[in-house]
């Protein structure tokens, strides 16, 4: 009996497999090339197609066939990689000789290191340099763009060297450029080095009317932040009408204590908003300004906040005792079943590909159903919110049935017990920070559930004696991550807006911002505006969990 079904296990376990990835295993026990060829034939359009052509290379080359290995290296597409196969896709180049300009258009990031040794065009490097300033490696831009015509490339120039604290360089770069988006960053290190006159020269010279509200922005912005309200107001003024000018002076008038400006204003940004979210935010400031002026008709306000979306509908739903989270988001799945298309999908994940299952359920997209979706957020929530997104779109309800899930359950309930964290709120931060992908690394090297920087992991690894064997194990990561929550809770004294603020931007940075005892107007004047959204994001999601965690 026992060998009958040691038999049969194999089959039950491929049976849902589609037979590119059964060839795909027995490729990867043997090597074989003759299988490797025959799924490239057969199919062409496997996601693992880019995969599998670099295993192929390497064989050939310890064959000694590099002419092969070339021809195999020059079709594969390396943005299609695995993130771990990368440096070897790089190696196998040099290795084959291959041309260094050629490897280096096809990926910036991963042939930086060939940059001293290529000539480009101007149009070349640009490009490039477009895709190294997103991943944020600014000193290979500036050694990119350097010597080239300076006034097609001195934009990006001086951001980077911006980027890299370099500032005289950056300053001088600016003023040489004749780029209007130079035309407004000058305008702004002019203002931090306290020279107003030649600001208002530089806001003079700006063409663009949509460039020179920004410039205008961002100097209103500049002054909110420093708690110089009336200088803020002085810029924001001068921008044409908008939800951002809008709110923002309402915001400035305000924190001075003119709720009747304050108000005027709020409302006013509610007519210019483009989207819920902003109705909601409008309308909480006016409920916020007219209650301070004694108005009987505040609550309106509050009630039109609660209508809308985001933070402040949140905010609103609660003060006013009306549910934050959809009927969707309660739903409690008590199916077991996987339909049809998820069985497939969670074949492939058991048989150890789990990053082509997400390529291979995007792939089928078309023949994804909501149960299919429903199904899936149980084997990998991030995959079933990112399908809920692109299949049936934000809000719908098959989005909010899977968009707040509740995964790791026991890990999460144990760290929440050993470090007196809500579970509500490690889910929020959770869910903002990795959109519950174990496998996420950010671009600034953050990685895991939690995204943790190396720096942090072992900070706090050591002061709670915590091993770190890998830090993509959600158990490691989750525990290390609700252990810095609780180190932040306490440094602030159980403030969680701050605590939330220093996750994402560091404690010693959040000290230096102006500390208002208004929760909500600090908020709304942190400086850096991923913070900014962060913590409104995470909030948001600790209301709703609080809610659906009941």
């Amino acid at each position: 009996m026992f060998l009958l079904l040691f038999l049969i296990f194999p089959f039950l376990v491929y049976a849902q497999l589609p037979p590119e990835y059964i060839l795909l295993i027995n490729y990867m026990e043997k090597r074989d090339a003759l299988i490797g060829y025959r799924i490239l034939k057969d199919y062409p359009d496997a996601v693992f197609k880019d995969d599998l052509r670099l295993f192929l290379a390497q064989d050939e080359l310890k064959a000694g066939k590099t002419q092969s290995a070339s021809r195999l290296l020059m079709d594969i597409n390396p943005r299609n990689l695995r993130e771990d196969l990368r440096g070897e896709y790089v190696k196998l180049w040099k290795d084959l000789g291959l041309d260094p300009k050629v490897g280096f258009l096809r990926s910036p990031v991963l042939f930086r290191e060939f940059i001293p040794k290529i000539q480009l065009s101007s149009e070349e490097a640009l490009s490039a340099g477009e895709e190294l300033f997103r991943r944020r490696y600014y000193r290979e831009v500036v050694s990119l763009l350097e010597g080239m015509d300076f006034q097609r490339v001195c934009y990006m120039l001086g951001m980077s060297l911006r980027s890299l604290r370099e500032n005289e360089s950056a300053f001088e770069v600016f003023q040489r450029c004749e780029d209007d988006r130079a035309r407004v960053e000058l305008a702004i290190m002019q203002y931090e080095r306290g020279q107003r006159a030649e600001v208002e020269v530089t806001l003079s010279s700006i063409r663009d009317r949509n460039l020179l509200s920004d410039a205008l922005f961002r100097l209103g912005r500049l002054n909110l932040h420093r708690g110089s309200f009336q200088e803020a107001i002085n810029y924001l003024v001068r921008m044409e009408p908008s939800y951002r000018r809008d709110f923002n002076l309402g915001l400035s008038y305000y924190a001075i204590g003119d709720y009747a400006k304050a108000l005027e204003n709020f409302i006013n940004s509610t007519r210019n908003a483009q989207s819920r979210d902003e109705v909601s935010a409008g309308n909480f400031w006016a409920y916020k300004s007219a209650l301070l002026l004694g108005r009987e008709d505040a609550g309106e306000y509050l009630i039109k906040a609660s209508n809308g979306a985001g933070f402040y509908h949140a905010v609103a739903s609660s003060l006013l005792g009306l549910p934050v989270a959809s009927r969707a988001m309660r739903v409690v799945m008590e199916d077991e079943s996987f339909p049809k298309t998820a069985k497939v999908i969670k074949a492939i994940w058991e048989a150890g590909f789990p990053e082509y299952a997400r390529l291979e359920a995007l792939k089928r997209l078309r023949d994804i159903s909501s149960s299919d979706i429903i199904a899936l957020s149980r084997l990998d929530p991030h995959l079933a919110v990112k399908l809920a997104v692109r299949k049936y779109g934000y809000g719908s309800f098959v989005y909010n049935a899977v968009a707040f899930p509740k995964p790791y359950r026991g890990v999460v309930g144990k760290a929440s017990e050993k470090y007196s964290i809500d579970v509500a709120l490690i889910y929020a931060v959770m869910r903002q920070e990795s959109l519950f992908d174990p496998y996420a690394v950010s671009v600034a090297n953050a990685r895991g559930l939690m995204q943790l920087i190396d720096s942090t992991a072992q900070y706090v690894a050591r002061r709670e004696g915590i091993k770190i064997r890998n830090i993509y194990d959600p158990e490691t990561n989750i525990l290390l991550g609700t252990a810095y929550l609780r180190y932040l809770l306490d440094r602030w004294n159980g403030d969680i807006v701050k605590a939330i603020a220093s996750y994402n931007a560091g404690p010693a940075r959040v000290s230096g911002w102006v500390q208002h005892e208004d929760q909500y107007l600090f908020i709304e004047t942190i400086p850096l505006r991923e913070t900014r959204d962060y913590v409104k994001r995470v909030l948001y999601n600790y209301y709703v969990y609080s809610e659906i965690l009941k």
